[in-house]
């Protein structure tokens, strides 16, 4: 279990992402020592479990979870998701260990929404529900995700990029983790890109140009494949 993940990437979604230590910085400078393990992709990842707070808190920072969630599945390692988050279920154990092991919504006598349906969720929670679902389907029996090579660039001006390669396939995950827009400089990344100009965002489907500098809004999470 990677517990140094799960507490580095709970402290990184409180923090920007500078030029030494704090934010994004913390997880390259764990996954750095993934040489000390025979075979990384058998570790067990999480961002929040049953014993622990919800990654949410008590909040709805739907853009910290963006990230948190898109690092988680497509790093290499085999990740767990703990039930309701895609729902933006919330809570800390500051009350009681009950208060982050809620029913899911629905499905149960007296329950006044079915989470369980489009219908009964609210606007927020089917936007994040979709983009899980998004994300998650493209993930599965994708094999440069599961058997890729993984490349960690250093932060720099804020961005975070891990890169994923496999038979000349490539997934990037890109994150700006500072709350101000920034730009993906893609010189820095040429070892991974190549001669490639255009890439497709794997949750819009939309084409990502490649060959010049990416604006990035703030906290925005893009993954992209080419």
């Amino acid at each position: 279990m990677d517990f140094s993940f799960f507490d580095k990437i709970n402290m990184a979604k409180n923090e920007e992402t500078d030029g030494w230590w704090n934010g994004y910085n913390r997880i390259y400078n764990s996954l750095v020592y993934d040489y000390l393990y025979p075979n990384p992709s058998s570790v067990m990842a999480f961002i929040e479990n049953h014993d622990t707070d919800r990654f949410l808190g008590n909040g709805t920072d739907t853009l910290a979870l963006k990230q948190a969630m898109a690092l988680l599945l497509t790093i290499n390692r085999t990740p767990q998701l703990y039930y309701g988050t895609e729902v933006l279920m919330n809570g800390t154990k500051e009350v009681t260990d009950g208060n982050v092991r809620k029913d899911f919504p629905g499905g149960f006598k007296g329950d006044k929404s079915n989470a369980f349906t489009r219908e009964g969720r609210t606007k927020a929670q089917n936007a994040m529900f979709d983009w899980c679902s998004r994300l998650l389907h493209w993930r599965q029996g994708n094999d440069v995700v599961v058997k890729g090579k993984q490349t960690q660039f250093i932060p720099w001006k804020g961005v975070y990029v891990i890169a994923r390669q496999y038979q000349g396939k490539t997934v990037m995950t890109i994150l700006n983790g500072t709350s101000k827009a920034a730009q993906l400089e893609v010189a820095r990344y040429a070892e991974v890109i190549g001669s490639v100009t255009t890439a497709t965002d794997v949750i819009t489907k939309r084409h990502v140009r490649i060959d010049k500098d990416v604006n990035l809004r703030p906290r925005q999470t893009l993954v992209i494949e080419f």
